[in-house]
């Protein structure tokens, strides 16, 4: 009964009236549809409202059903504009010049992954992750820092771009997400150390405006094309939220390698 109430009460979001103008401009005959001609009167339009009302309130579970339609249309409508705005902002996606790619650089296929060193998420799927560009040679993964859960997010990410410049991101990059506990300054700098790093260079980077405008790009880019949390995947047009599955991952990567090879 719950779901018929909500059903009901996002109907009167939607506006009933307009509910009861599109079903009466089915109505009218076909000739006053073609020239734009109102046939009905507002009492008849008040009539054919009525009928409307009391046929919904009498069949409640249509309600359901309207609102099953509705929410598909909004998904569909929701992936296009993530579609649009995705290839809009491919280079940045792809290649800025500054993100840390691994795997193949110069591989066919770019996944691009969003991800926040203290999300949950992405430290259950880091795994699967290094597991993807060991298995596919053709793969580069775009590693896009989006630290959104806190000031030690922030801290994490803005060390692990200041690493980059010295050559050991990608274990440091790993360990960070492999981590336990707080991840403040202190631990950061702890697990720096710990995979080689110069951790007085490092201090020194990471505090750089340089590394303000990465992230504060990135976020932008996130907003752009849709990403509203960690982790999230984008493969070609597609925006894969979540902690998908790798063989979810790798389903939008053999698609990719299908029009790939379809466009060549």
């Amino acid at each position: 009964m719950s779901m018929i109430k909500t059903a009901f009460s996002r109907l009167r979001q939607c506006g009933f009236a307009t509910l009861v103008a599109g079903v009466a401009a089915v109505a009218m005959p076909a000739s006053a549809q073609d020239t734009g001609q109102n046939v009905f009167s507002d009492v008849q339009k008040e009539a054919i409202g009525e009928v409307i009302r009391n046929y919904l309130i009498a069949n409640p579970q249509l309600m359901l059903e309207v609102m099953d339609a509705l929410d598909a249309y909004e998904s569909q409508a929701e992936a296009e504009q993530q579609r649009i705005a995705i290839n809009a902002n491919r280079d940045a996606l792809e290649r800025d010049g500054y993100s840390f790619v691994a795997g193949n650089p110069d591989g066919a296929i770019t996944v691009v992954e969003f991800f926040d060193y203290r999300c949950p998420y992405c430290k259950q799927t880091a795994d699967d992750m290094a597991t993807l560009i060991e298995r596919h040679d053709d793969v580069r993964l775009v590693l896009k820092e989006f630290p959104i859960l806190g000031p030690n997010s922030t801290i994490a990410s803005r060390a692990a771009i200041a690493s980059i410049p010295q050559g050991g991101y990608l274990d440091f990059h790993f360990a960070l997400l492999k981590s336990e506990g707080t991840l403040d300054r202190d631990k950061v700098m702890e697990i720096a150390e710990e995979q080689g790093l110069d951790v007085d260079k490092l201090a020194s980077a990471m505090d750089s405006a340089r590394v303000d405008a990465i992230i504060d790009d990135n976020r932008e880019l996130a907003r752009e094309v849709g990403v509203r949390g960690t982790p999230a995947i984008v493969i070609g047009d597609e925006l894969v939220p979540g902690a998908a599955p790798l063989e979810v991952i790798e389903t939008h990567i053999q698609a990719q390698r299908d029009a790939v090879a379809e466009a060549g």
